[in-house]
Protein backbone atom coordinates (compact mmCIF):
# COMPACT_ATOMS: atom_id res chain seq x y z
CA UNK A 1 0.00 0.00 0.00
CA UNK A 2 2.82 2.39 0.89
CA UNK A 3 4.50 1.62 -2.44
CA UNK A 4 1.29 2.47 -4.30
CA UNK A 5 0.91 5.78 -2.45
CA UNK A 6 4.50 6.73 -3.26
CA UNK A 7 3.97 5.83 -6.92
CA UNK A 8 0.83 7.98 -7.07
CA UNK A 9 2.66 10.88 -5.44
CA UNK A 10 5.53 10.59 -7.93
CA UNK A 11 3.09 10.46 -10.84
CA UNK A 12 1.27 13.58 -9.62
CA UNK A 13 4.56 15.44 -9.13
CA UNK A 14 5.62 14.61 -12.68
CA UNK A 15 2.24 15.67 -14.04
CA UNK A 16 2.46 18.95 -12.08
CA UNK A 17 5.96 19.53 -13.42
CA UNK A 18 4.84 18.83 -16.99
CA UNK A 19 1.85 21.13 -16.60
CA UNK A 20 4.18 23.89 -15.39
CA UNK A 21 6.47 23.31 -18.36
CA UNK A 22 3.50 23.55 -20.75
CA UNK A 23 2.28 26.76 -19.10
CA UNK A 24 5.77 28.28 -19.19
CA UNK A 25 6.31 27.39 -22.85
CA UNK A 26 3.00 29.00 -23.87
CA UNK A 27 3.63 32.18 -21.88
CA UNK A 28 5.66 35.08 -23.21
CA UNK A 29 9.17 33.79 -23.82
CA UNK A 30 10.60 37.22 -23.09
CA UNK A 31 9.48 37.16 -19.46
CA UNK A 32 11.86 35.42 -17.04
CA UNK A 33 10.46 33.03 -14.44
CA UNK A 34 10.77 34.57 -10.97
CA UNK A 35 11.22 32.36 -7.92
CA UNK A 36 10.38 33.84 -4.52
CA UNK A 37 11.51 32.59 -1.14
CA UNK A 38 9.34 33.00 0.79
CA UNK A 39 5.69 34.00 0.58
CA UNK A 40 5.28 36.30 3.58
CA UNK A 41 3.55 39.68 3.51
CA UNK A 42 6.19 41.25 1.27
CA UNK A 43 6.77 38.13 -0.83
CA UNK A 44 3.11 37.71 -1.70
CA UNK A 45 2.82 41.42 -2.54
CA UNK A 46 5.76 41.22 -4.94
CA UNK A 47 4.32 38.01 -6.42
CA UNK A 48 0.94 39.62 -7.09
CA UNK A 49 2.62 42.60 -8.76
CA UNK A 50 4.61 40.27 -11.01
CA UNK A 51 1.61 38.07 -11.83
CA UNK A 52 -0.39 41.19 -12.69
CA UNK A 53 2.21 41.82 -15.39
CA UNK A 54 2.07 38.16 -16.53
CA UNK A 55 5.41 37.03 -15.14
CA UNK A 56 5.61 33.35 -14.12
CA UNK A 57 6.14 33.25 -10.34
CA UNK A 58 7.35 30.12 -8.54
CA UNK A 59 8.04 29.08 -4.96
CA UNK A 60 8.60 25.95 -2.90
CA UNK A 61 5.33 24.81 -1.35
CA UNK A 62 6.47 21.62 0.39
CA UNK A 63 6.51 21.87 4.17
CA UNK A 64 4.76 25.24 4.27
CA UNK A 65 1.84 26.01 6.59
CA UNK A 66 -1.73 25.96 5.34
CA UNK A 67 -1.79 29.75 5.79
CA UNK A 68 1.15 30.10 3.38
CA UNK A 69 -0.30 27.57 0.93
CA UNK A 70 -3.53 29.61 0.84
CA UNK A 71 -1.47 32.70 0.05
CA UNK A 72 0.34 30.87 -2.73
CA UNK A 73 -2.96 29.78 -4.28
CA UNK A 74 -4.62 33.19 -3.97
CA UNK A 75 -1.66 34.91 -5.67
CA UNK A 76 -1.59 32.36 -8.53
CA UNK A 77 1.96 31.28 -7.70
CA UNK A 78 3.21 27.91 -8.96
CA UNK A 79 4.18 25.75 -5.97
CA UNK A 80 7.10 23.39 -6.62
CA UNK A 81 8.20 20.47 -4.48
CA UNK A 82 11.90 21.11 -3.89
CA UNK A 83 14.68 23.71 -3.95
CA UNK A 84 16.16 21.80 -6.90
CA UNK A 85 12.91 22.35 -8.81
CA UNK A 86 13.08 26.06 -8.03
CA UNK A 87 16.66 26.66 -9.22
CA UNK A 88 16.02 24.56 -12.33
CA UNK A 89 12.85 26.41 -13.35
CA UNK A 90 13.63 29.99 -12.25
CA UNK A 91 15.66 32.62 -14.07
CA UNK A 92 15.73 34.94 -11.05
CA UNK A 93 15.27 34.08 -7.37
CA UNK A 94 14.26 36.78 -4.89
CA UNK A 95 15.11 35.97 -1.27
CA UNK A 96 12.54 37.78 0.91
CA UNK A 97 12.68 36.11 4.33
CA UNK A 98 13.06 37.21 7.97
CA UNK A 99 16.65 38.45 8.52
CA UNK A 100 17.43 35.49 10.77
CA UNK A 101 16.77 33.14 7.82
CA UNK A 102 18.71 35.02 5.12
CA UNK A 103 21.94 33.01 5.32
CA UNK A 104 20.19 29.64 5.62
CA UNK A 105 18.05 30.48 2.58
CA UNK A 106 21.18 31.36 0.60
CA UNK A 107 22.73 28.06 1.64
CA UNK A 108 19.63 26.18 0.46
CA UNK A 109 19.84 27.81 -2.95
CA UNK A 110 23.60 27.19 -3.19
CA UNK A 111 23.21 23.48 -2.39
CA UNK A 112 20.35 23.15 -4.89
CA UNK A 113 22.48 24.78 -7.59
CA UNK A 114 25.09 22.06 -7.07
CA UNK A 115 22.55 19.36 -7.95
CA UNK A 116 23.45 17.70 -11.25
CA UNK A 117 19.79 16.80 -11.78
CA UNK A 118 18.75 20.43 -11.37
CA UNK A 119 21.51 21.58 -13.73
CA UNK A 120 20.43 19.07 -16.39
CA UNK A 121 16.78 20.10 -16.10
CA UNK A 122 17.75 23.74 -16.42
CA UNK A 123 19.73 23.04 -19.60
CA UNK A 124 16.68 21.34 -21.09
CA UNK A 125 14.46 24.38 -20.51
CA UNK A 126 13.72 26.46 -23.62
CA UNK A 127 14.89 30.08 -23.29
CA UNK A 128 16.44 29.52 -19.88
CA UNK A 129 18.91 32.25 -18.83
CA UNK A 130 22.55 31.21 -18.89
CA UNK A 131 23.00 31.84 -15.16
CA UNK A 132 20.51 31.90 -12.34
CA UNK A 133 20.30 35.37 -10.74
CA UNK A 134 19.98 35.29 -6.93
CA UNK A 135 18.97 38.60 -5.33
CA UNK A 136 19.16 38.81 -1.56
CA UNK A 137 16.49 41.40 -0.70
CA UNK A 138 16.57 40.90 3.06
CA UNK A 139 17.04 43.46 5.83
CA UNK A 140 20.61 42.46 6.67
CA UNK A 141 23.98 44.16 7.13
CA UNK A 142 26.55 44.47 4.35
CA UNK A 143 28.69 41.96 6.29
CA UNK A 144 25.97 39.31 6.19
CA UNK A 145 25.22 40.07 2.54
CA UNK A 146 28.88 39.59 1.59
CA UNK A 147 28.94 36.31 3.50
CA UNK A 148 25.96 35.05 1.48
CA UNK A 149 27.57 36.32 -1.74
CA UNK A 150 30.68 34.31 -0.87
CA UNK A 151 28.59 31.14 -1.01
CA UNK A 152 28.09 31.71 -4.71
CA UNK A 153 31.71 32.68 -5.29
CA UNK A 154 30.86 36.27 -6.18
CA UNK A 155 33.10 37.85 -3.52
CA UNK A 156 35.67 36.79 -0.95
CA UNK A 157 34.10 35.73 2.34
CA UNK A 158 34.31 38.16 5.26
CA UNK A 159 36.93 37.12 7.79
CA UNK A 160 34.73 38.54 10.55
CA UNK A 161 31.42 37.19 9.29
CA UNK A 162 28.81 35.66 11.57
CA UNK A 163 28.56 32.48 9.48
CA UNK A 164 31.35 30.03 8.85
CA UNK A 165 32.13 29.19 5.22
CA UNK A 166 34.53 26.42 4.41
CA UNK A 167 36.72 26.53 1.32
CA UNK A 168 34.55 24.10 -0.61
CA UNK A 169 31.60 26.46 -0.38
CA UNK A 170 33.27 29.53 -1.80
CA UNK A 171 33.72 28.63 -5.44
CA UNK A 172 30.87 28.21 -7.88
CA UNK A 173 33.29 27.06 -10.56
CA UNK A 174 33.78 23.61 -11.98
CA UNK A 175 32.04 21.88 -14.83
CA UNK A 176 29.14 24.06 -16.02
CA UNK A 177 27.38 20.86 -17.06
CA UNK A 178 27.18 19.77 -13.41
CA UNK A 179 26.35 22.97 -11.57
CA UNK A 180 24.12 25.98 -12.10
CA UNK A 181 26.04 29.24 -12.42
CA UNK A 182 24.79 32.08 -10.23
CA UNK A 183 24.92 35.87 -10.51
CA UNK A 184 24.49 37.30 -7.01
CA UNK A 185 23.04 40.75 -6.36
CA UNK A 186 22.56 42.73 -3.15
CA UNK A 187 19.07 44.13 -2.61
CA UNK A 188 16.85 45.88 -0.13
CA UNK A 189 13.16 46.82 0.06
CA UNK A 190 12.21 50.27 1.33
CA UNK A 191 8.49 50.69 1.94
CA UNK A 192 5.50 48.42 2.40
CA UNK A 193 4.37 45.47 0.24
CA UNK A 194 3.02 46.18 -3.27
CA UNK A 195 -0.74 46.60 -3.32
CA UNK A 196 -3.29 47.26 -6.04
CA UNK A 197 -5.17 50.51 -5.42
CA UNK A 198 -8.85 51.06 -6.17
CA UNK A 199 -7.92 53.00 -9.30
CA UNK A 200 -6.01 49.88 -10.53
CA UNK A 201 -2.59 51.48 -10.11
CA UNK A 202 0.02 49.84 -7.91
CA UNK A 203 1.47 51.17 -4.67
CA UNK A 204 5.07 49.92 -4.77
CA UNK A 205 8.07 50.02 -2.46
CA UNK A 206 11.48 51.08 -3.71
CA UNK A 207 13.71 48.08 -4.37
CA UNK A 208 17.36 49.10 -4.21
CA UNK A 209 19.92 46.88 -5.96
CA UNK A 210 23.72 46.87 -6.06
CA UNK A 211 26.34 44.50 -7.43
CA UNK A 212 28.42 43.78 -10.51
CA UNK A 213 26.69 43.71 -13.91
CA UNK A 214 23.31 44.57 -12.39
CA UNK A 215 22.27 46.65 -15.40
CA UNK A 216 23.09 43.75 -17.73
CA UNK A 217 21.30 41.10 -15.68
CA UNK A 218 17.96 42.86 -15.10
CA UNK A 219 15.71 43.91 -17.98
CA UNK A 220 14.45 47.49 -18.22
CA UNK A 221 10.86 46.18 -18.05
CA UNK A 222 11.46 44.32 -14.79
CA UNK A 223 13.31 47.31 -13.34
CA UNK A 224 10.31 49.49 -14.13
CA UNK A 225 7.67 47.06 -12.83
CA UNK A 226 9.41 46.42 -9.51
CA UNK A 227 10.45 50.07 -9.10
CA UNK A 228 14.11 49.04 -8.86
CA UNK A 229 16.80 51.65 -8.15
CA UNK A 230 20.29 50.58 -9.26
CA UNK A 231 22.60 52.36 -6.81
CA UNK A 232 26.12 50.90 -7.07
CA UNK A 233 28.32 48.17 -8.55
CA UNK A 234 29.39 46.84 -5.15
CA UNK A 235 27.88 44.11 -2.98
CA UNK A 236 26.84 45.66 0.34
CA UNK A 237 25.78 49.12 -0.83
CA UNK A 238 22.08 48.29 -1.10
CA UNK A 239 22.11 46.60 2.32
CA UNK A 240 23.81 49.64 3.87
CA UNK A 241 21.18 51.98 2.43
CA UNK A 242 18.34 49.75 3.63
CA UNK A 243 19.82 49.58 7.15
CA UNK A 244 20.26 53.34 7.42
CA UNK A 245 16.72 54.02 6.19
CA UNK A 246 15.13 51.37 8.43
CA UNK A 247 17.01 52.63 11.50
CA UNK A 248 15.20 55.97 11.27
CA UNK A 249 11.76 54.46 10.68
CA UNK A 250 11.84 51.47 13.04
CA UNK A 251 14.03 53.25 15.55
CA UNK A 252 11.28 55.88 15.79
CA UNK A 253 8.70 53.16 16.41
CA UNK A 254 10.86 51.73 19.22
CA UNK A 255 11.15 55.18 20.83
CA UNK A 256 7.38 55.52 20.50
CA UNK A 257 6.88 52.22 22.32
CA UNK A 258 9.06 53.47 25.18
CA UNK A 259 7.55 56.97 25.34
CA UNK A 260 3.87 56.08 24.89
CA UNK A 261 3.96 53.05 27.21
CA UNK A 262 5.75 55.02 29.93
CA UNK A 263 3.29 57.92 29.52
CA UNK A 264 0.40 55.41 29.81
CA UNK A 265 1.86 53.90 33.00
CA UNK A 266 2.43 57.37 34.46
CA UNK A 267 -1.13 58.44 33.61
CA UNK A 268 -0.09 61.19 31.19
CA UNK A 269 -0.67 59.59 27.76
CA UNK A 270 -3.51 61.98 26.76
CA UNK A 271 -1.34 64.95 27.73
CA UNK A 272 1.60 63.59 25.69
CA UNK A 273 -0.67 63.19 22.67
CA UNK A 274 -2.07 66.71 23.16
CA UNK A 275 1.38 68.29 23.28
CA UNK A 276 2.62 66.32 20.29
CA UNK A 277 -0.46 67.43 18.35
CA UNK A 278 0.31 71.07 19.17
CA UNK A 279 4.10 71.12 18.86
CA UNK A 280 5.04 68.13 16.65
CA UNK A 281 2.03 66.79 14.74
CA UNK A 282 4.26 64.95 12.26
CA UNK A 283 5.85 62.93 15.07
CA UNK A 284 2.42 62.15 16.53
CA UNK A 285 1.12 60.85 13.20
CA UNK A 286 4.26 58.76 12.61
CA UNK A 287 4.16 57.33 16.14
CA UNK A 288 0.49 56.40 15.96
CA UNK A 289 0.90 54.77 12.55
CA UNK A 290 4.06 52.94 13.61
CA UNK A 291 2.65 51.63 16.89
CA UNK A 292 -0.49 50.18 15.34
CA UNK A 293 1.19 48.56 12.31
CA UNK A 294 4.17 47.17 14.24
CA UNK A 295 2.72 44.14 16.14
CA UNK A 296 2.68 41.52 13.32
CA UNK A 297 6.20 42.53 12.26
CA UNK A 298 7.93 42.71 15.66
CA UNK A 299 9.41 39.21 15.46
CA UNK A 300 11.06 40.04 12.12
CA UNK A 301 12.46 43.29 13.43
CA UNK A 302 14.44 41.68 16.27
CA UNK A 303 17.17 40.38 14.00
CA UNK A 304 16.84 43.32 11.63
CA UNK A 305 17.79 45.68 14.48
CA UNK A 306 20.84 43.52 15.19
CA UNK A 307 21.82 43.68 11.52
CA UNK A 308 21.39 47.47 11.60
CA UNK A 309 23.61 47.59 14.66
CA UNK A 310 26.24 45.56 12.78
CA UNK A 311 26.00 48.01 9.89
CA UNK A 312 26.61 50.96 12.20
CA UNK A 313 29.63 49.20 13.71
CA UNK A 314 31.18 47.99 10.43
CA UNK A 315 30.31 50.83 8.07
CA UNK A 316 29.89 53.77 10.44
CA UNK A 317 32.55 52.92 13.03
CA UNK A 318 30.18 53.15 16.00
CA UNK A 319 31.66 50.24 17.96
CA UNK A 320 31.77 50.10 21.79
CA UNK A 321 35.38 51.29 21.91
CA UNK A 322 34.23 54.59 20.37
CA UNK A 323 30.94 54.97 22.24
CA UNK A 324 32.37 54.22 25.72
CA UNK A 325 35.36 55.44 27.68
CA UNK A 326 37.88 52.88 28.93
CA UNK A 327 36.43 53.05 32.46
CA UNK A 328 32.87 52.57 31.26
CA UNK A 329 33.95 49.72 28.99
CA UNK A 330 35.55 47.96 31.92
CA UNK A 331 32.47 48.35 34.07
CA UNK A 332 29.83 47.24 31.59
CA UNK A 333 29.55 45.53 28.24
CA UNK A 334 27.73 47.29 25.41
CA UNK A 335 27.08 45.91 21.95
CA UNK A 336 25.62 49.08 20.46
CA UNK A 337 22.50 51.21 20.49
CA UNK A 338 20.38 49.03 18.21
CA UNK A 339 21.02 45.89 20.25
CA UNK A 340 18.82 47.64 22.82
CA UNK A 341 16.23 48.39 20.15
CA UNK A 342 16.27 44.69 19.22
CA UNK A 343 15.49 43.86 22.87
CA UNK A 344 12.41 46.11 22.72
CA UNK A 345 11.00 44.24 19.73
CA UNK A 346 11.92 40.90 21.30
CA UNK A 347 9.85 41.90 24.34
CA UNK A 348 6.89 42.70 22.06
CA UNK A 349 7.23 39.44 20.10
CA UNK A 350 7.91 37.06 22.99
CA UNK A 351 6.24 38.57 26.06
CA UNK A 352 3.06 40.34 24.91
CA UNK A 353 -0.10 39.23 23.14
CA UNK A 354 0.88 41.56 20.30
CA UNK A 355 3.44 38.96 19.24
CA UNK A 356 0.58 36.65 18.23
CA UNK A 357 -0.85 39.07 15.67
CA UNK A 358 -1.02 38.22 11.95
CA UNK A 359 -1.35 40.91 9.29
CA UNK A 360 -4.54 39.48 7.79
CA UNK A 361 -6.16 38.70 11.16
CA UNK A 362 -5.67 41.65 13.53
CA UNK A 363 -7.28 41.45 16.97
CA UNK A 364 -5.14 43.45 19.39
CA UNK A 365 -3.12 46.64 19.06
CA UNK A 366 -5.31 48.26 16.44
CA UNK A 367 -5.20 51.60 18.28
CA UNK A 368 -2.45 53.27 20.31
CA UNK A 369 -4.20 52.84 23.65
CA UNK A 370 -4.51 49.08 23.19
CA UNK A 371 -0.88 48.78 22.05
CA UNK A 372 0.48 50.43 25.19
CA UNK A 373 -1.98 48.51 27.38
CA UNK A 374 -0.72 45.22 25.92
CA UNK A 375 2.90 46.26 26.37
CA UNK A 376 2.29 47.33 29.98
CA UNK A 377 0.58 44.02 30.77
CA UNK A 378 3.41 42.10 29.11
CA UNK A 379 6.04 43.93 31.17
CA UNK A 380 4.14 43.32 34.40
CA UNK A 381 3.70 39.60 33.59
CA UNK A 382 7.38 39.21 32.75
CA UNK A 383 8.44 40.93 35.99
CA UNK A 384 6.20 38.56 37.97
CA UNK A 385 7.72 35.62 36.14
CA UNK A 386 11.27 36.82 36.82
CA UNK A 387 10.45 37.41 40.50
CA UNK A 388 8.99 33.91 40.78
CA UNK A 389 12.06 32.34 39.13
CA UNK A 390 14.38 34.27 41.46
CA UNK A 391 12.39 33.13 44.51
CA UNK A 392 12.55 29.47 43.47
CA UNK A 393 16.25 29.86 42.79
CA UNK A 394 16.83 31.08 46.33
CA UNK A 395 14.67 28.63 48.20
CA UNK A 396 14.31 25.43 46.26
Amino acid sequence: MLFVLRAIRTFLAVQSHNAWRTMASTSSSSKPAIGILSIGDMGVGVARLLRHHEYPVLTVGAGRSQHTLDRIKSAQITALETDEDLVAESDIILSIVPPRDAFATGQRAYEACRSQTAAKRRQERPNASQNLTYIDMNAISPRTTKTIGALFGQIAPSSTGNHAIDGSSISNGGDSQQHIGVDFLDGGIIGGPPALREDKTWKRPSIVISGPRHSEILSSELIDILNIKLIADTIGSASALKSCFASLNKGMVALSILAFTTAHSAGVLPSLQEHLKEFNPGALAAAQRGLTTMPPKAYRWVDEMREINQTFVDEGGFDPSVLLTDTEHAERHANGVFEGVADIYKLIADDTVLGEEKTEYRKRGRDVEDVVQCVSEGIAAKKRKIAGEEWRGNWV
